[in-house]
């Protein structure tokens, strides 16, 4: 079996779109601390200078990642967090009035790590934090917004993770092992492959990926194959289509079409035209 190792993923999520709608709104990252940076991609932040004047629809495509987002503006403390599970299609969040988001993006097959609740439950769906975490919990949500600065707040999302990973020492190597290789590889490696190298059954690695991911091994590797196509797109708007399709994996242009537009909602040419 390859040896596990953590892996340096952050998803990339292009604010392009949402920022001609409005340029106000800002967006941004910071890294976790040593301690959980085998467990978390990200923090990010999202708000906005003013209050919009109405509501801009804010497109979010599947990462293979699980956040918890907290409403800083929420209007009770305990439905400002909510758990964004593992995404199989794009969703549209709508933003309105002052925008003032902070948010946790674990890595993938992380979340268990800190939580009890198998990821399955949560795939391709938006639920409060308090349903599965200590009532306590919404007490994290009201100290986040009495405190006005960013770095504060990562601070207080830091001791809370800490906190949770030091009372949890769930572990399981063989589905930490394959989410690794299979992000290493950039989701381009067949499910047999996979389990051969480490040492499990198809059927196996199935229900460990249902517990820590969410979704089948299969699909986590169609998610971060597209992630791997997407950044390229983004960050190369003149690359050739067809290269980059077949660069990243995908056997022919028709299925390269077909599945960017099922993650991002729109086809590849409509994406780099706008």
């Amino acid at each position: 079996m390859e040896h596990f190792s953590s892996i340096n993923y952050r998803p990339s999520h292009s604010m392009s779109e949402t920022l001609r709608k409005c340029n106000s709104i800002r967006c941004r990252q910071y890294l976790p601390s040593e301690y959980l940076r085998p467990y978390i991609s990200c923090y990010w932040t999202m708000t906005s200078e003013i209050e919009l004047q109405e509501p801009i629809s804010h497109r979010v495509v599947p990462d293979g990642c699980i956040d918890i987002i907290f409403d800083l503006n929420g209007h009770s403390y305990r439905q400002a967090a909510s758990i964004v599970g593992t995404m199989t299609k794009p969703i549209f969040a709508e933003l309105k009035a002052h925008v003032n988001y902070i948010a946790i993006r674990f890595l993938p097959g992380a979340f268990l790590d800190f939580f009890n609740s198998p990821t399955h439950d949560l795939a391709d769906r938006i639920i409060p934090l308090e349903a599965i975490s200590p009532k306590e919990e919404h007490n994290l949500t009201e100290q986040l917004v009495l405190e006005h600065h960013a770095a504060s707040r990562i601070e207080l999302l830091e001791r809370y993770l800490e906190n949770l990973r030091r009372r949890n020492n769930r572990n399981d190597p063989v589905a930490k092992n394959a989410i690794y290789i299979i992000l290493k590889n950039k989701g381009n490696i067949q499910i047999s492959e996979l389990s051969r190298i480490v040492d499990s059954s198809r059927r196996h690695l199935r229900r460990k990926f249902d517990r820590w991911i969410g979704v089948s091994p299969k699909a986590f590797c169609r998610i971060i194959r597209f992630q791997n196509v997407f950044r390229t797109l983004h960050h190369n708007p003149k690359c050739n289509l067809l290269s980059a399709a077949l660069d990243a994996g995908y056997y022919d242009q028709s299925h390269f079409i077909h599945e960017f537009n099922s993650y991002y909602g729109l086809n590849p040419s409509e994406f780099l035209q706008s």
